[in-house]
């Protein structure tokens, strides 16, 4: 049975998108204010109270990329449930979209229900359904806001559900021929235990500093856009990315 707790409904999830895209784009300014180095990967976390778990926020600014990147990195990561993988984070298995009928409040460009699956290495792969929300809010910012929902494309029979909450997705910002990447993650668990055992169960990880293999895998992850992203920027033609 889906959990209730650590989902929002697909109505209520638009409703609150311009809100939860701001948030996004504070937590992303603050934290592009004090880490201010070039290339270099940076995470920190904060306790979010009202999703009763940590926040973990990682940012790094990606050298010689032209402002061109910023729209076309957005639409990648915004149709990134699409793709066969992900060469940024491969622990990603396929996912799926679906398209939403319902407009977008203003501050918000567009919705799409989405789920995506990833090899967490734990017995069997998790996914994650969720509405995808894209903002533009200047010329110099895309964010992408990604949040459980209690409904999206159909999924495979009995696979385990895992669960984003607020503050959860990605901020992209161009200044100075730099591209700021801001990924910022909040979830309660991996669905190892049920209900609200499993954030228990992680918020006692955090707590006790055994959170190293999260922290890595944000690590590798901007590590491996980082290269991604100047590779293009010098031309190679091996490289599937905007």
């Amino acid at each position: 049975m889906p959990s209730t707790i650590n989902q929002l409904t697909v109505s209520r999830a638009v409703a609150t998108a311009p809100d939860a895209a701001r948030a996004l784009q504070q937590l992303a300014a603050s934290h592009r204010q004090q880490h201010t180095a070039i290339d270099q990967h940076q995470t920190i976390r904060h306790w979010q109270a009202d999703a009763g778990t940590f926040c973990y926020q990682t940012h790094i600014a990606i050298s010689k990329q032209p402002p061109s990147r910023l729209a076309s990195l957005a639409e990648f990561m915004y149709n990134a449930a699409t793709l066969k993988q992900q060469a940024w984070y491969p622990q990603f298995q396929g996912g799926a979209t679906a398209p939403l009928s319902t407009s977008p409040l203003p501050g918000i460009d567009r919705h799409q229900l989405a789920w995506g699956c990833f090899d967490l290495g734990l017995p069997a792969p998790r996914y994650y359904r969720q509405l995808v929300s894209l903002a533009r809010p200047d010329p110099q910012t895309a964010i992408l806001v990604a949040r459980s929902t209690d409904d999206g494309p159909s999924l495979p029979a009995g696979v385990p559900l895992a669960y984003t909450l607020d503050p959860n997705g990605e901020v992209f910002y161009w200044a100075d021929d730099c591209l700021h990447w801001h990924h910022i993650c909040c979830t309660p668990g991996a669905a190892i235990l049920p209900g609200r055992l499993d954030r228990w169960l992680i918020n006692s990880l955090r707590w006790l500093g055994l959170d190293q293999a999260e922290r890595q895998t944000y690590r590798e992850e901007a590590e491996q856009l980082r290269d991604l992203l100047q590779l293009r920027s010098m031309g190679s033609e091996s490289v599937d990315f905007p």
